[in-house]
């Protein structure tokens, strides 16, 4: 090629523009890749926090305590396989560190910890996630490229409880972009020398790819993966801008009735069926004008704009029946239902407030049978404070602080000897007032705290009793909930084991309503219990079925009358001793002691003197006590 003087200018300025245009993508590139990945890292923390939440049950109190019980150990097992995530801690709200999900523990110095500390409070009390691009290439156990995201964990009201660190491996994303780059530069300048518009192919198609991988994440992040309804995170931001256009907002909490039965009768295909059945419905019977949502598990939320009361229970009543309906699952029909929780606001009120008034009415709806619907109203709203400020003595006692154990003693009828008590659970307010256990073991149980407490209370009581007299036996009440994981029987032999407590002198009471809904697991258990030489009391008898095919399928030893029979004795006590003298017949037939409860007076003794009845309960020997004054009882005795 000649160059002459006036093509020379020309050339110049194709050399300068090439070398801007290098040098400008350079800078764009570089930068575009640090903007990529931290873009995917926040969707992925994003997105992968709200699958941690979502499938972790309980996670208040592994951010509370720091040790996962097995059902956790085995999500965070998953969770740590999930996409390029290969480690992660968990923050409490004051930034101290709770949990790490791997054995290597990095060594650090004070004044990182600090750091850290202080970063994940930040994102606590902000509310805004923190990504950082980390080089790793010179510590141990870390990829070349990761990411290190702090992001807050909210719980199923949508309220903050904690932050989770998500380490993530983006070493094979930046090492793609960076070939892409590198030939990029290798070639741009024979490229743009001939063809300025190649260049400009490329961007717009990588512009392309872009906005489609965005358009994924949004999805990812928007939208529940099951039933391809909006998840929370997307309802409470859409939440703000639809309250404006109403004055007033309907909310309806709807959950499913008994969801593990229906997943454990139809496996977790049929029963991901079932919720995307659920999902479908409820949103068909919305309509347009509402925002609707899958809170996560078995739990969804709908708000209506300017919808009467009356409307609102017209359209939850249609959702109840049509769920009711049942639908067809390859080939097989799969029945359930719902309980739905309703109220009604004014739209400047504060979201979490509407959920926890509609919560609270679902709890009702629960609480009061299920398949049914329940109205937040003034006298709820007591209710439902009275709920939430024993929660909050729950979630506090739950390491046995703030709780108690009284002991009442259990009598010898003719000698009034005592030969054994009764360990009865008690929680005091911050006021020193004693909560009836009728009052708080629900709320315990619904919180999922009731196992961590009832085995407190068996060991408790199992290490008191253990200086006891030989002779004296401890009776201990079992939630219906305890039995649930199926690893009851192991923890009171291992219990029995650590104390060296015969088990001869442990007993353990249930209610008939554990029964009743015993799918064979109970019964197993009950078996292994008794097999050990424990002995099984049913409580309460008579206030319920009282089915006699109970006492002898699940082989108690002891029925214990309820004390609601004692207090019809000034009615017709004549018929009353035909009654106990009835039961304490059929329990000696079947091998069983018999307790009588709710004794009280001198009458009371003189009515069951020569009934034939094994044991007796009540205040005319000692209402609950301590474990001092129990003790004391026993030393005048």
């Amino acid at each position: 090629m000649i160059i002459n003087k006036k093509s020379f200018p020309s050339i110049l300025t194709v050399c300068a523009m090439t070398c801007a245009l290098m040098v400008g993508v350079w800078f764009l590139l570089s930068n575009t890749v640090d903007k990529v990945v931290e873009k995917e890292a926040r969707t992925t923390a994003i997105h992968w926090a709200d699958y941690f939440v979502s499938h972790l049950d309980d996670i208040e109190t592994l951010i509370t305590k720091g040790i996962p019980d097995p059902k956790q150990s085995a999500t965070i097992d998953k969770a740590v396989e999930f996409g390029e995530v290969f480690r992660f801690k968990i923050f409490r709200p004051d930034g101290t560190n709770s949990f790490i999900s791997d054995e290597y523990k990095q060594k650090q110095d004070e004044e990182s910890l600090i750091v850290e500390n202080k970063k994940a409070a930040r994102v606590f009390n902000t509310g805004n996630s923190n990504i950082e691009i980390k080089d790793g290439r010179q510590k141990a156990n870390r990829p070349d490229v990761y990411v290190e995201a702090y992001v807050p964990i909210e719980d199923k009201s949508g309220t903050r409880i904690g932050v989770v660190e998500v380490y993530i491996d983006q070493t094979e994303m930046v090492a793609s972009l960076k070939d892409g780059f590198n030939w990029i530069a290798l070639f741009l300048p024979i490229i743009s020398a001939l063809f300025f518009l190649i260049p400009a192919l490329a961007l717009l198609k990588e512009s392309a790819s872009a906005k489609e991988a965005k358009a994924e994440a949004e999805q990812l992040a928007n939208f529940d993966s099951l039933t391809g309804l909006n998840n929370r995170r997307s309802f409470n931001d859409s939440a703000e801008s639809y309250f404006k256009d109403y004055s007033s907002i309907g909310t309806l909490f709807i959950d499913v009735d008994n969801f593990k039965k229906i997943n454990d009768e139809n496996g977790h295909d049929g029963g991901d069926a079932f919720l995307r059945s659920v999902g479908h419905t409820i949103k068909s019977k919305l309509g347009e004008n509402a925002i609707f949502a899958r809170f996560g598990g078995d739990e969804f939320v709908a708000c209506i704009g300017d919808v009467t009361p009356e409307e609102l229970k017209i359209i939850a009543q249609d959702i109840l029946a049509s769920i009711a309906k049942g639908m067809i699952h390859r080939g097989q029909e799969i029945k359930g239902h719902v309980s739905i929780g309703l109220n009604i606001s004014k739209s400047n009120e504060p979201l979490t407030d509407m959920l926890h008034a509609a919560d609270a009415a679902l709890y009702k709806s629960k609480s009061e049978g299920k398949n049914t619907i329940t109205i937040f109203s003034d006298a709820l709203s007591n209710e439902f404070k009275r709920q939430q400020k024993i929660e909050k003595l729950l979630n506090k006692a739950v390491d046995g602080t703030g709780l108690e154990i009284y002991y009442q003693p259990i009598n010898q009828p003719e000698t009034k000897k005592i030969l054994g008590f009764e360990a009865l659970l008690r929680l005091r307010d911050k006021q020193g007032e004693m909560i009836s256990p009728e009052e708080f073991i629900p709320v315990a149980e619904r919180l999922g705290l009731i196992n961590d407490i009832g085995q407190w209370v068996l060991g408790e009581a199992v290490k008191t009793a253990k200086e006891w007299s030989n002779e004296t036996f401890i009776s201990v009440n079992l939630s219906s909930v305890q039995f649930d994981q199926g690893d009851l029987p192991d923890f009171i032999n291992g219990l029995l084991v650590k104390h060296n407590f015969p088990a001869e002198r442990l007993e353990v009471e249930i209610t008939e309503s554990l029964l009743i809904r015993d799918d064979g697991s109970t019964q197993k258990q009950l078996a292994a219990i008794k097999s050990m030489g424990v002995s099984i009391a049913m409580d309460d008898f008579g206030t319920g079925y009282s089915s006699l095919g109970y006492l002898w399928k699940y082989g108690f030893d002891k029925l214990k009358v309820d004390r609601s029979f004692l207090l019809g004795y000034d009615q017709d006590p004549k018929k009353l001793e035909k009654v106990i003298g009835s039961i304490i017949h059929l329990g000696h037939c079947i091998d069983m002691n018999v307790t009588i409860e709710g004794v009280e007076s001198d009458a009371h003794i003189s009515f069951l003197k020569g009934m034939n009845c094994d044991q007796l309960q009540g205040y005319y020997f000692g209402k609950p006590m301590t474990q001092a004054n129990a003790e004391h009882m026993m030393k005048a005795a």
